[in-house]
């Protein structure tokens, strides 16, 4: 894996471990949950360089857009606004993360 793929990975971790904390702070064990079994992705990704990793990380964006939505809107957000966030908060690291290991995809296991 390239050094780029690295840095962001582990950017990519610090962010979503602030991610389950505020969560947590906020009371969406849910969400909580998510963000660490995603954690857990990015680790497979960097520590054994495993497709996996990726795998999960998707099923966990799904899974996060999909919770989030739900708690926006019984928050009392607007349904387009509370949706189009948590696609956009959800989607955007393993989006990023593809996009940077896309040319590596093939040496990963």
């Amino acid at each position: 894996m390239n050094k780029l793929s690295k840095v962001w990975l582990w950017a990519a971790l610090i962010l979503c471990a602030c991610t389950a904390a505020l969560n947590a702070l906020s009371g969406r064990w849910l969400s909580v949950v998510i963000a660490v079994v995603s954690i857990v992705g990015m680790v497979l990704l960097l520590a054994r360089e495993r497709k996996l990793g990726l795998w999960v990380m998707c099923v966990c964006a799904v899974l996060s857009c999909i919770v989030g939505s739900v708690q926006s809107i019984q928050g009392g957000s607007g349904v387009l606004i509370s949706v189009g966030m948590s696609l956009i908060g959800s989607a955007l690291v393993p989006a990023v993360t593809a996009l940077v290991l896309h040319s590596q995809w093939e040496r990963l296991k």
